[in-house]
């Protein structure tokens, strides 16, 4: 995280607490899904994915979690990856021909 980022949030959570951020990112994500569902302009969408960012950063600040975060990401994508290019695996109507092997979606 760029350090002016960081202490920017680590000020956010220090001035508001770590329950009342907690409770603004809850905030946050429900008015993104909120834009989501009405199919707002992208112009209100960005917006708020801006401000769930915001949030995300800061839930890693409160809960210290920011590299198992990104060891998540980081399996998280390499199993989208493999799915994305099993396209050979799965049929028109989306589902898999054959099973994948568990092994296939692990780190």
């Amino acid at each position: 995280m760029e350090k002016l980022r960081e202490t920017i949030l680590r000020a956010a959570v220090a001035k508001y607490g770590k329950g009342p951020q907690r409770d603004k990112a809850i905030e946050e994500l429900s008015e993104l899904i909120r834009a989501l569902a009405r199919c707002d302009d992208a112009e209100s969408v960005a917006e708020e994915m801006a401000d769930v960012r915001i949030m995300l950063d800061q839930l890693e600040i409160i809960f210290g979690n920011g590299q198992k975060v990104a060891r998540w990401e980081v399996m998280k994508l390499r199993r989208l990856d493999q799915r994305v290019h099993a396209a050979d695996v799965i049929g028109e109507a989306g589902k898999w021909k054959k099973e994948p092997s568990p092994h296939s979606m692990e780190d």
